[in-house]
């Protein structure tokens, strides 16, 4: 690997170094992948192979060989799943049809993470869960979903989950366990809860909530502390400040032209993240509505790469840019209110233009502020929307369910009642606090102190080493519960399945302290509900609704829009924090969240969206910043903060700002299992409660000539030179960019014959949009979890054996100081010549009659020839047994409708076939000869949040991807060698400010 010290610093507009070869595409731009091919220019393309392609025998280890299989290792005693016992309800279904075998069958629940639900339909077959889909009646899922949902069925089957109970090491039984528990509570009784405490996670479900109210009134005494370290107190304070008082903000995309994003990764975290990505792609074609997102941030993120402009900067100059807007809106565009706030800040040319254009877009506009900056800049941000006209229309406000956010803050309480000895017993469900909590709150040694500690745990983990009683945790789709969306909206969990281990939920835990666990999870939850909306025969058809559209009408927050308290915010905002020494740490929330992912084997092994990396994290540098350590990528560092240090490995990003590192967390857990333990370093180790997100003084010295290798997919194919990802300016486009695809559709003479059809019903076909791609990489899991496709490990993800069956390529043009960014799903695009097809011996690959290109899996004998022809690199190949010797409990995981492939199989995208043959099977029982378009979908495009994928019939001229076909964006992958792919992309379309691009 070349050294980043020969990168250089490009000149701003730069494509490339002199040597670069002219590899630019029909949009004019010149794409790379990485710094290395960016800097390497000609010598790169001269190779005849792209690194990567070279096969080195490496000895498969012990620790490799258990980190490849995942959650694949074996867990005796399941053979089976029975149904709950209590009646649930199939989404706008009669539960009778459940009832027939192999009938997959769809069932609304909601999954709450960090406090917020978002409603899923989780489909089960013969009472085994296999794949979560989005509600499309929610109002946050919009019936789209992410990965961190998708991968939550991989963690349901997880063989390491706690079974049963212990108190002391001792096992108890179910009942035993109930027992001691209400000996527990009635001893606290005697003193109102003095000595009693509770630890908890985030949570809006009015159950959990109004059971803490009930303890709380039995135990005056006792303190409930809720604790989240993704969670920042800064968002409330930044309300108290403009409004006097905590209210939840809530962003309205569809009616915002003008967003203005104060690092905000709005696009793919947050709990409205599926929603705003609907809305913001709904406006990205190119016509008169099209919106502008400008977006200002430090490392580049999913939302930063979908910006029309992004202006790299340090975290802690974000607020200095916040009043440089809100400076330029007060002089020139005749908003006072702002004046007092600008203070004496001095507009640049970049802040007047994003100001003028906020101005212009009146009640159309929109500014956010991202959950990691301070108070003053959610406050300024909310002065900026109640000044432009926003509040009400882009943004409303509603009161929180709690008023005092779950962060530090009630961490803090807590440890001091803790170092204090005042606490005998502490009621632990908030997620791995020890090993979440801030590094100057040794919860570890504080825990010694506790006489009893209860902790209701999923899996061992450093906090389960600690407790004195473990008490095995439901998964969500095992228990009863309610949950509230950010919106309010509260859906009622239902369990899909009876818990395939001995275990409670945390409503049952905490009804434990008030005599009342033994009822059940299903009857507290009804209970309550009834109390709430009456009983007899209404509230028996309201609940039934409730199950089977999983949202309960009416239970909406309704928003408002508060005055702002302007000369408050003014005081709080003040002047920007003088510039401080040394690097900046920047602490940022990775794929696999908090850690609670940690194990999750189909999130490792997920390319990042924009790094690529797999299987690893990095602290994240600019070129500039590495030139100036003397690091590169793979670099191995010591990393020193406040006294606290870690170790870890360098990436050189692209994008990046100057003088900060970016350290992604959830990563390097101790205690965790195989498939985890020591898998990238643990960011969280360096992060203080003071400064949770963004902390000057960072230290960076390297370890000599360590190295790390850290493993990107992106690295193993290269364009070339070919038009793959395009991506144009809107003014460009509106010139000549429909004349610049001509050459990218229509006849060309092929090598092969196309594919002969007799007037066929169906001729399925695929379109992508790159301009509404996120590139969020849900549609990645959601093929994974649908098609049943292996794990391989780091070490095999590094020979380029990955087995995803749709990848997500990124692509950087421009300079690497501030690139640009297109995303790119590809997966097999079922060419009607298809190169495959002529090279296979024995006819394992061919063509249906309906366009599909189809692998029958007994014939391949794998020779890889097909892979060897296929110009688009889609094709996998299962080089080991990663399917093999899967125990009872994970097979229960697997699609029936999907063949599980063995070693020496050649696989791929089949277009969902199964869907096909399904949506076929329900047609002709129906009496019909024609699936209405858009009913069937795939799995890719079922999850897809933008809805920039859309399958359907090409040959119904009417349907939506006959559309896409027939658009003046559509172009052909390759299209010079004839090979007519059934998948179509449309380019990407960017709308900068003319005032910017000068």
């Amino acid at each position: 690997m070349s050294s980043v010290k020969r990168i250089g610093l490009p000149v701003v507009g730069q494509d490339g170094p002199d040597d670069a070869p002219d590899c630019r595409g029909a949009d004019g731009r010149r794409h790379w992948r990485s710094l290395e091919e960016w800097s390497e220019g000609a010598a790169a393309a001269k190779a005849e192979f792209p690194r990567g392609a070279a096969f080195l025998p490496e000895a498969l280890t012990r620790r490799g060989f258990l980190q490849m299989l995942g959650a694949s290792a074996a867990l005796a005693g399941v053979a089976a799943c029975r149904p709950p016992r209590q009646e649930i309800h199939a989404y706008v279904r009669h539960p009778e049809q459940a009832l027939f075998p192999g009938n997959p069958v769809p069932y609304a629940t909601a999954l709450a993470r960090h406090g917020h639900a978002v409603g899923l339909l989780v489909t089960t077959v013969d009472g085994r869960p296999i794949k979560v889909e989005g509600n499309p009646d929610h109002p946050e899922s919009l019936g789209a979903s992410g990965r961190l949902e998708q991968a939550t069925i991989l963690d349901l089957y997880d063989p390491r989950r706690i079974e049963g109970f212990t108190a002391r090491k001792q096992p108890k039984a179910y009942r035993t366990l109930l027992r001691e528990l209400a000996t527990v509570a009635a001893t606290h009784e005697k003193d109102g809860g003095a000595r009693l405490r509770f630890l908890t996670g985030a949570t809006g479900s009015p159950l959990l909530l109004d059971l803490r109210r009930r303890i709380s009134e039995r135990f005056p005494r006792a303190r409930f502390h809720a604790y989240e370290s993704l969670t920042e107190e800064a968002t409330a304070d930044g309300a108290r400040l403009a409004f006097g008082r905590a209210l939840d903000t809530r962003l309205h995309l569809d009616g915002a032209r003008i967003v203005l994003a104060l690092d905000a990764d709005f696009l793919s975290d947050g709990p409205s993240a599926l929603r705003l990505a609907r809305e913001f792609a709904a406006h990205r074609t190119p016509g008169p509505d099209m919106s502008r997102l400008y977006v200002a941030e430090a490392h580049l993120s999913t939302t930063g790469a979908a910006a029309d402009h992004r202006f790299r900067m340090k975290p802690s100059e974000v607020l200095g840019f916040a009043r440089q807007v809100a400076a330029a809106l007060a002089s020139s565009q005749g908003l006072g209110d702002l004046a007092r706030i600008a203070g004496d800040a001095k507009p640049t040319r970049e802040a007047s233009a994003v100001a003028e254009d906020l101005a212009r877009h009146r009640g159309a506009s929109l500014v956010i502020a991202g959950p990691r900056q301070p108070a003053a800049v959610h406050a300024i941000a909310h002065a900026m929307n109640a000044a432009l006209g926003n509040a009400g229309k882009t943004v409303d406000y509603a009161a929180p369910p709690t008023e005092e956010p779950a962060g530090p803050r009630q961490l803090a309480a807590l440890a001091k009642d803790l170092a204090a000895g005042a606490v005998e017993t502490l009621v632990i469900t908030a997620w791995n606090p020890v090993y979440t909590a801030p590094a100057d709150v040794d919860l570890e040694a504080l825990l010694t102190k506790v006489p009893d500690v209860l902790y209701l745990a999923y899996r061992p983990d450093e906090t389960s080493a600690r407790a004195t009683w473990v008490i095995g945790e439901s998964h969500p789709f095992e228990t009863w519960g309610d949950a509230r969306a950010h919106d309010g909206t509260v859906s009622i969990v239902q369990p899909l399945v009876q818990p395939l281990l001995e275990s409670i939920s945390e409503v049952e835990l905490l009804a434990a302290f008030l005599g009342e666990a033994e009822k059940g999870a299903y009857q507290l939850v009804q209970d309550f509900w009834r109390a709430r909306s009456g009983a007899g025969a209404a509230f028996a058809a309201r609940w039934g609704t409730w199950l089977a559209k999983g949202v309960v009408e009416g239970t909406a927050a309704k928003g408002e829009a508060p005055t702002v308290r302007f000369a408050d915010v003014a005081g709080a905002a003040g002047q920007p924090p003088p510039k401080a020494e040394g690097l900046e740490a920047s602490f940022v929330v990775d794929k696999l969240d908090d850690g609670r992912f940690a194990e999750n084997a189909w999130l490792l092994e997920l390319p990042d969206p924009i790094t690529t990396i797999s299987w690893d994290n990095a602290a994240m540098v600019s070129p500039r910043t590495a030139q100036e350590l003397g690091v590169e990528t793979g670099t191995r560092v010591e990393l020193r903060l406040r006294g606290r240090k870690v170790d870890a490995p360098v990436f050189v990003a692209p994008g990046h700002a100057d003088g900060v590192v970016t350290l992604p967390l959830g990563w390097g857990r101790e205690a965790a299992g195989p498939t985890a333990t020591n898998v990238g370093f643990d960011a969280g180790a360096l992060r203080g409660s003071q400064a949770a997100w963004i902390e000057p003084g960072l230290a960076l010295a390297p370890f000599g000539k360590r190295k790390h290798k850290l493993v990107q997919t992106q690295e193993h194919f290269s364009m070339e030179g070919r038009d793959l990802a395009l991506s144009f300016d809107a003014r460009a486009w509106e010139e000549e960019g429909p004349k610049r695809l001509e050459h990218l559709r229509g006849a060309v003479n092929a090598m092969y014959s196309p594919f002969g059809y007799d007037k066929q019903a169906f001729k399925w076909g695929m379109g992508i949009d790159l301009a509404k791609c996120t590139g969020c990489n849900g549609c990645v899991v959601a093929c994974q979890a649908e098609n049943n496709i292996a794990v391989v490990g780091k070490a095999q993800v590094a020979r380029s054996r990955e087995m995803h069956w749709l990848r997500v390529d990124r692509y950087f043009s421009g300079p690497p100081e501030n690139p640009e960014v297109v995303s790119q799903p590809l997966m097999c695009v079922h060419c009607e010549a298809a190169p495959c097809e002529y090279v296979c011996p024995v006819n394992a690959t061919v063509h249906s009659d309906e366009g599909l290109n189809e692998m029958v899996y007994n014939r391949c004998v794998g020779t890889r020839y097909c892979s060897n022809n296929c110009p688009y690199k889609v094709r996998r190949f299962n080089f080991l047994e990663y399917q093999k010797g899967k125990a009872p409990l994970e097979k229960l995981r697997m699609n029936p409708d999907v063949t599980v492939r063995y070693r020496g199989v050649m696989e791929k995208c089949t277009y969902c076939v199964q869907r096909i043959e399904r949506a076929r099977i329900a047609v002709r029982a129906s009496g019909q000869n024609k699936i209405p378009d858009g009913e069937l979908q795939t799995a890719c495009q079922q999850a897809c949040p933008s809805q920039a994928i859309v399958f359907g019939n090409l040959a119904d001229p009417e349907s939506r991807v006959s559309k896409m076909h027939q658009d003046e964006r559509r172009y052909d992958l390759l299209h010079f060698l004839g090979t007519r792919p059934r998948t179509a992309y449309l380019v990407r379309i960017r709308n900068p400010n003319p005032a910017l691009s000068a």
